[in-house]
C-alpha cells in the first residue's frame, strides 16, 4: 500500500491511563477539591461486582475473584482509616501509589499473597477510572448542547437587533447564504466556516470572536456539532412500528409448497424449467454465511442468502396485498394472496411500488429496482419460472385474471422495466454518516483517535474482565477494517488457526489475510480472484497481544470456534455492525454512528484526493473492479479536473 504514513500510524496506537487528569476532570464536575469522589465506598463494590459478574452471575470461579477483591478493599480500608461507608477518596486516586505501597509493606505476608493484594488493589483503581470515565461521557453531550444552544441565542438575537434579513447580511459580509441559514436553524459552524463567521460577527457589529468562542472545540481540533438527523435512519424507525410483511407463522402450506418449486428451480444445477446462466442462486454452507437466515432459505446445511432476500420480498409484497386499502394496500383477503402467481399481476406490482414509493418520500430507489427485478425474472419469456407455468393463474382470485396469463406476464415484465428505469436515487445515502468526516483533510484520523479511546476503556475495565476484552476487540477490527477494508462478511466470517489455516495467518515476516474467491459476493468483480495481502507491520503487536490474551476470554465457553472476531460468548457475532455503529458513536464524535461499509468510503476517498486518479490502487484495497472503482469515485476525478483548472485560471495573466 502506498499510504505508508497512515498504515505506521495504527501501530502507534497504544494506550495509557491518563489517570490525574480524569480525577481533576471528576473533581472539576462534583466542585471539590480534596481528591474525594460523591460516592461511598460501598457503592463503588456494586460496581466492581456487576462488573465482575455481570457475564457470568453463576460462576462459583467469578464469585471466589469478587470475595477476594472485596477482602483486600476492606483491609486496605481499614489500613487508610476508612471503612466502606466512607467517600472513595485518595488512596484511590492521586495518592494511590503512595498509599498503596505503604500498605504492601506493612503486610507480613508471603510474596505470592502481597504480589495477590497489589493486584486487587490495581482492580479497584481501574473500577475508579471505569466511573470516571463514564461520568465524563454522560456529562460531554449535555456540555455539548448548552454550548450550542448558547451559540444558536446569540446568533439569532444579534441578526433580530439588525434593520436587514440575514442573507442580505450574508451576502454583505461574503458568507455563503445557506450556511448562515443553517446557523439559525442549529447545525453548528464547521472549521471551513470559521472564516466566515468571523465576518458575519463583523457585520453584526459584534466584537471579535464574540461568537467563534462559543464554539468548543473537540480533540481533533474541530467544532462540537449535533449530530445531524439522517433521514434513512429517521424513516426506518417509524416505518418499523409500521410493519406489514406476512407473518411466516400465517404462510399456508400451498404457498411454501411453491417456495420450495422455486428455491430447487434456482439452486437445482439442472432444473426441469429453462433459467438464464445468471438465474441460478448460489447455495453455501452454512458457516459459510455471515447472518442466520430464515428456515426457508436453508437445504439441509446449506443456505442461500439470496433466498432469504427474496423470501422477504415475497412475505412484504403478499402483506401489502391484505392490508387494509385505508392503510395504503389492496384489502384483498389473507386466504386470496397465497400464491406467487400474484407477481404476474400487473395492477399488483404496480400498486406496491407506488405504496414503497411513497414509503420513502416519494424516492424510487434501490429497493425498487430489486423489487422489480425480481419480478422480472418470475415473468420473462421464456426462462421466468410463472410464465412456463400457466396453471398459476388458476390459484388468482378470477377478478384479476381478465386476460391470457402469458400475456399478465409479458404486461408484468414491461412494467417492471419502466420501474427499474425511474431509479434515480438512493432511499439510504451511505455517505450521510460520516458526511463531517469526509468535510475533514484527514478523515482518517478519528478512526485512529478512535482506536486509542477503546485501549483506554479497556484499561479502565476490570483487569482480566470480559469488558476489556471486548474493548480490545473493537479496537481490533476497526485497525484492520482501515488497513485492509473488505466487507462486513468478511471481518464477521473471519477465522484463526494456530496451525496458519484461517483466515488470518502468520507468514515468516508479517500477519496476512487470505480468502478464497469463493468468499466474496460480487460474481462478476471479487469473486473472480482469490485475496492474499500483508497487515501492517505496525499491528503485529496489537494482533498478537489480542490472540494471547483477550481472544481466549470471549471464546471460553466456545473454545473450539475459529472465529478471529466472536461475540463475547464465543459466537458468529451477527451484530457487527450495530456494534461497530455504537462504539464509533460513542467515540466519534463527529458522527452518528457507522459501519464496517463507511471505512471503506473513507479509506478510498482519502486515498484518491491525495494520490489523484489512482484508482488501480484502490480497486486492490477494496478487492473489487477497477470499472466499479472508477463509477463510484468519478465525482473526486470531477473534483481534481476543476482544482486544476482553478489552478490555470490563477495563472492567467491579469493584464
Amino acid at each position: 500500500m502506498k499510504n505508508t504514513q497512515f498504515i505506521n500510524s495504527l501501530g502507534d496506537v497504544r494506550y495509557t491511563v491518563t489517570y490525574a487528569d480524569n480525577v481533576t476532570g471528576w473533581q472539576a464536575s462534583r466542585g471539590s477539591t480534596d481528591g474525594q469522589m460523591e460516592i461511598s465506598y460501598a457503592e463503588l463494590i456494586n460496581h466492581h461486582k456487576h462488573a465482575l459478574l455481570s457475564d457470568e452471575p453463576d460462576s462459583s470461579s467469578r464469585r471466589q475473584v469478587f470475595r477476594n477483591h472485596q477482602s483486600t478493599l476492606v483491609s486496605y480500608l481499614a489500613f487508610n482509616g476508612k471503612t466502606p461507608e466512607s467517600k472513595v477518596g485518595a488512596e484511590l486516586m492521586l495518592s494511590f501509589a503512595d498509599r498503596s505501597r505503604d500498605y504492601l509493606e506493612h503486610l507480613q505476608k508471603a510474596p505470592h499473597t502481597i504480589a495477590d493484594r497489589r493486584s486487587h488493589l490495581r482492580a479497584w483503581q481501574a473500577s475508579v477510572t471505569n466511573l470516571i470515565e463514564e461520568a465524563r461521557a454522560a456529562r460531554e453531550p449535555q456540555k455539548q448542547a448548552d454550548e450550542a444552544s448558547l451559540f444558536h441565542r446569540t446568533l439569532r438575537a444579534a441578526f433580530a437587533a439588525q434593520d436587514e434579513a440575514p442573507k442580505t447580511i450574508a451576502r454583505k459580509a461574503g458568507a455563503s447564504v445557506s450556511a448562515v441559514a443553517r446557523w439559525l436553524k442549529g447545525s453548528t459552524p464547521n472549521r471551513r466556516a470559521l472564516p466566515s463567521l468571523t465576518r458575519i460577527e463583523r457585520a453584526l457589529g459584534l466584537k471579535k470572536d464574540a461568537l467563534r468562542c462559543l464554539i468548543s472545540e473537540n480533540e481533533n481540533g474541530q467544532p462540537t456539532t449535533t449530530h445531524a438527523t439522517i433521514p434513512y435512519r429517521a424513516r426506518l424507525k417509524s416505518l418499523t412500528t409500521d410493519e406489514y410483511a406476512l407473518p411466516q407463522s400465517e404462510i399456508s402450506a400451498e404457498l411454501l409448497q411453491e417456495w420450495d418449486s422455486l428455491f430447487e428451480y434456482k439452486t437445482r444445477t439442472r432444473p426441469r424449467l429453462k433459467r438464464t446462466k445468471r438465474g441460478r442462486w448460489r447455495l453455501r454452507h452454512k458457516t459459510q454465511i455471515a447472518r442466520k437466515l430464515q428456515t426457508a432459505a436453508y437445504l439441509g446445511e446449506s443456505g442461500c442468502p439470496s433466498a432469504d432476500i427474496v423470501f422477504n420480498k415475497i412475505r412484504s409484497f403478499l402483506g401489502f396485498l391484505c392490508r387494509p386499502r385505508n392503510q395504503g394496500g389492496m384489502g384483498i383477503p389473507r386466504s386470496e394472496v397465497m400464491t406467487l402467481a400474484w407477481f404476474a399481476v400487473p395492477e399488483a406490482v404496480d400498486s406496491y411500488l407506488t405504496f414503497i414509493k411513497m414509503r420513502a418520500d416519494g424516492i424510487v430507489h434501490q429497493g425498487h429496482r430489486t423489487f422489480a427485478a425480481l419480478s422480472s425474472s418470475l415473468t420473462a419469456n421464456g426462462t421466468g419460472f410463472l410464465v412456463q407455468q400457466p396453471k398459476f393463474a388458476s390459484r388468482l382470485p378470477t377478478r384479476y385474471v381478465d386476460r391470457p396469463f402469458k400475456d399478465m406476464c409479458e404486461e408484468t415484465y414491461q412494467l417492471a422495466h419502466e420501474w427499474m428505469e425511474q431509479v434515480s436515487g438512493h432511499s439510504r445515502k451511505p455517505e450521510e454518516p460520516i458526511r463531517a468526516l469526509l468535510a475533514l483533510n484527514e478523515p482518517l484520523a478519528p478512526l485512529l483517535k478512535a482506536i486509542t479511546a477503546l485501549d483506554k476503556a479497556a484499561a479502565a475495565a476490570a483487569p482480566g474482565s470480559l469488558q476489556e476484552a471486548v474493548y480490545k476487540r473493537d479496537a481490533l477490527l476497526l485497525s484492520m477494517l482501515m488497513a485492509n477494508p473488505l466487507r462486513l462478511s468478511n471481518f464477521t466470517l473471519m477465522t484463526y488457526a494456530a496451525d496458519g489455516t484461517g483466515n488470518l495467518y502468520r507468514s515468516e515476516t508479517v500477519w496476512r489475510l487470505r480468502f478464497e474467491a469463493a468468499d466474496f459476493k460480487n460474481e462478476r468483480g471479487a469473486r473472480k480472484s482469490a485475496y492474499d495481502a500483508p497487515l501492517p507491520a505496525g499491528l503485529s503487536e496489537r494482533i498478537e497481544e489480542y490472540l494471547d490474551e483477550f481472544r481466549p476470554r470471549l471464546i471460553r465457553k466456545n473454545p473450539d470456534t475459529a472465529l478471529l472476531l466472536p461475540t463475547q460468548h464465543g459466537n458468529l457475532w451477527e451484530g457487527l455492525s450495530k456494534q461497530m455503529n455504537k462504539f464509533t458513536r460513542r467515540f466519534i464524535k463527529e458522527t452518528p454512528g457507522f459501519g464496517p461499509h463507511a471505512v471503506r468510503h473513507l479509506v478510498a476517498t482519502d486515498y484518491l484526493r491525495k494520490h489523484p486518479n489512482d484508482y488501480p490502487t484502490v480497486a486492490q484495497l477494496l478487492h473489487d473492479r477497477l470499472e466499479t472503482v472508477m463509477a463510484t469515485y468519478s465525482h473526486l476525478r470531477q473534483d481534481d479536473s476543476f482544482g486544476r483548472w482553478e489552478e490555470h485560471l490563477g495563472n492567467v495573466p491579469k493584464k
